[in-house]
């Protein structure tokens, strides 16, 4: 091979890959010009391809937050409507739970002795959990939640 030849990767007119000698001198500079625009060619086709696959990242992680915020979302709504269905004052269940917090006139009547039959209930010797009082005080719900801490 004649030290004039190099062998030009892409003709110019084809942008094929051929392997035809290519003679240096007057076309060196169209060679070099070529050359250098298929080196920023591909250098902005990976930068394109590189900020595509950001965007796309950034897409699928702002779609899963919002997805997981919405599911936050929905929860919310049905804890809040189950709570709306199940505890509103027409409810008797209501009563029946403000009753564990605090003592009323609705408490003495005898349809509710059934459910709060608590005096009535014998506390053996053994027990070594929290003995509790109603109605249930700040200090009588901290030692309830220390004894499930320590699983009595």
């Amino acid at each position: 091979m004649n030290p004039q030849e190099v062998r030009s990767p892409v003709r110019p007119e084809t942008s094929e890959i051929s392997s035809e000698p290519v003679q240096l001198g007057a076309d060196s500079s169209v060679f070099s010009a070529i050359t250098a625009a298929l080196l920023i060619q591909r250098w902005y086709r990976q930068y394109v391809a590189r900020l595509e696959m950001r965007r796309r990242c950034t897409w699928n992680i702002f779609q899963s937050i919002e997805y997981a915020g919405e599911q936050d979302q929905i929860k919310l709504y049905k804890f809040f409507g189950f709570l709306m269905d199940h505890f509103t004052p027409a409810s008797s269940e209501r009563s029946l739970i403000s009753h564990i917090f605090r003592e009323n006139e609705i408490c003495h009547e005898t349809e509710w002795e059934r459910y709060f039959c608590y005096k009535g209930v014998e506390v053996p010797d053994s027990y070594s959990g929290p003995h509790l009082t109603f109605p249930m005080t700040f200090c009588g719900v901290s030692k309830l939640m220390e004894a499930f801490k320590q699983k009595q």
